[in-house]
């Protein structure tokens, strides 16, 4: 790493209920100062990473903390300063949170976390951690559209956040008119529209991120888009998902978990090798692959973000009903 960069430890601290998280005002003296931010501190020299969150969170806040997780390294140059923030997610920890350094602190609701100003690097946090557990994906094609939006819709009104569209071809689609209505719903429902498809697709379509075949990852070598765009990428290995860490991915499927309907030659992978992955990946993960309501569980369990679903809710009487069902 550049000398002239600096590398932060940063804690997303969350409560017992898991709904919340705590952030800090930065002091007014300091840089950036008067804006939230997730607590931390510089790594010092001979230092790791892991050492320098201990000792930055018992410093500041007086609390604990027990093994986390890094889910994120974030690149980000400010005008006058380079840092790399190291984001690791802090479930387990003890002691009594108060500021030492009189620090205004306060937990915060991860669906408000957008209502208060952070820094710009600090936003990329913010649009990781608040991937929902249910990620939902289209099937390969629909012969009726109209009946499809409409069952979309109902699917965003049962508490759906976040939904690919991922078709075989876009032929036989009106497909920028399908886009803009999906586009649409999900502004009027607070969720995201991912389009699976080429990177040229964010200058074509009003979305909210592009999601890569685990054999797109290697036509880059840094990230693609925008740091305001999610950027997916489907891995079915450990080179999939170095390489998806190296250009800056900001989640991750893994599959297939199970056996499908869909790829009858090919095995799932079983959860004891998907929890493998997980612990290399160091990113958000869904487990992708004959996911279903009893799976989610075990995914939250393997240190997954949650599961991807396709056949079980497509499939269902009453898609709807079974997001909601997954969302609550």
């Amino acid at each position: 790493m550049s000398a002239s960069r600096i590398h932060v430890a940063v804690g997303v601290i969350f409560d017992p209920s898991g709904n919340k998280v705590l952030i800090a005002k930065r002091p007014c003296s300091q840089h950036l100062g008067g804006l939230w931010e997730f607590p931390g501190g510089k790594v010092e020299e001979n230092e790791s990473v892991e050492d320098a969150l201990k000792r930055e969170l018992h410093e500041e806040l007086n609390i604990n903390v027990e093994p986390a997780r890094r889910i994120k390294q974030i690149y980000h140059d400010y005008p006058d300063k380079k840092v790399l923030l190291d984001v690791w997610e802090v479930r387990k920890w003890n002691g009594d949170v108060n500021g030492h350094e009189q620090q205004n602190i306060i937990w915060s609701p991860i669906d408000k976390l957008e209502t208060y100003e952070f820094p710009a690097a600090n936003k990329h946090i913010i649009k990781v951690i608040t991937l929902p557990q249910v990620y939902l994906i289209s099937q390969d094609g629909y012969k009726d559209t109209s009946k499809f939006i409409s069952v979309l819709e109902k699917c965003f009104k049962s508490g759906l956040r976040i939904f690919q569209l991922r078709l075989k071809s876009r032929e036989n689609y009106q497909f920028d008119q399908l886009v803009d209505q999906i586009k649409k719903l999900s502004i009027r429902y607070n969720s995201r529209l991912i389009l699976n498809g080429s990177i040229n697709d964010i200058n074509n379509y009003d979305i909210d991120g592009i999601h890569l075949k685990s054999t797109q990852l290697y036509q880059f070598i840094d990230r693609p888009i925008g740091a305001e765009f999610l950027l997916g990428a489907s891995c079915h290995n450990e080179n999939d998902i170095d390489q998806a860490k190296k250009i800056g991915v900001d989640y991750l499927f893994i599959s297939p978990v199970n056996n499908t309907k869909s790829h009858p030659g090919i095995k799932g992978i079983g959860w004891e090798r998907f929890k493998e992955l997980v612990s290399d990946a160091e990113l958000p993960v869904y487990a992708l692959g004959g996911m279903s309501k009893p799976d989610l569980k075990i995914a939250k369990q393997s240190s997954a973000s949650g599961i991807a679903v396709i056949g079980s809710v497509w499939e269902s009487k009453q898609p709807d009903k079974t997001i909601k069902s997954l969302c609550n």
